[in-house]
């Protein structure tokens, strides 16, 4: 029982007039009713208590339950369902735009056309905020883009990712990226690939090694 009191002479007047009845059901499919009001009969009661009482359920609702919904939570279903999108997907990249300013769909869709040299079919959607899905025809272009990665859009990174359907995007890592480093100043006897890939080993872990000549022939040793 939980009792309410109140010092106040206009909410006693209130409460003589008045009764207020709240009732919600139990998981016991039970009327649980809370009855406030001013009780006064021959029982030893104060004059302002709230009582719990449990009624039988009404027969109408027993034989009108509420209406459920047959909708099942979730189903199973084959590839052959959503093969148009899986082949469309294994031929595209996710992207993230690693920038303060605002992402404009048409401004990016213009730019990679230059900087990716037009690769068929292209198609970007956005998926979240700076995140990108781009879609291309041809899977050796989504390869080059990948493998050149990251990328360089109007003073910002464009890092690249290839889509998995094992993996959500939203746990991918544009964080870290692969960069090149040059190795300017280097010996004619100390130019080789082992040694980059040496040097490079201080700084992290290399992908690649490889020899770089500028117009003149200078010749400078890249890391990845």
């Amino acid at each position: 029982m939980v009792t309410s009191n109140t010092n106040q002479q206009d909410c006693h007047n209130t409460l003589a007039r008045n009764t207020i009845v709240t009732s919600i059901t139990t998981p016991q499919n039970k009327t649980l009713t809370i009855n406030t009001q001013n009780h006064q009969d021959n029982t030893q009661h104060n004059s302002h208590h709230t009582y719990y009482t449990e009624i039988p359920e009404s027969s109408t609702a027993r034989n009108n339950p509420p209406p459920q919904s047959n909708i099942p939570r979730s189903f199973l279903y084959s590839d052959t369902v959503i093969n148009e999108g899986l082949n469309a997907c294994k031929r595209s990249i996710i992207g993230k735009i690693i920038t303060d300013k605002h992402v404009h769909v048409n401004s990016i869709q213009n730019g990679l056309e230059s900087i990716w040299g037009s690769p068929p079919g292209l198609k970007i959607q956005v998926l979240e905020g700076k995140l990108l899905q781009f879609f291309m025809t041809d899977i050796a272009d989504q390869d080059r883009i990948i493998q050149r990665n990251p990328w360089i859009f109007r003073n910002s990174w464009l890092v690249v990712k290839p889509w998995d359907r094992e993996v959500d995007y939203h746990t991918l890592d544009f964080d870290h990226v692969p960069i090149w480093i040059q190795l300017w100043g280097l010996p004619a006897h100390c130019k080789t690939k082992q040694m980059g890939e040496s040097i490079g080993a201080l700084l992290g872990n290399v992908e690649a090694a490889e020899f770089y000549e500028y117009p003149g022939k200078q010749i400078i040793i890249k890391i990845k």
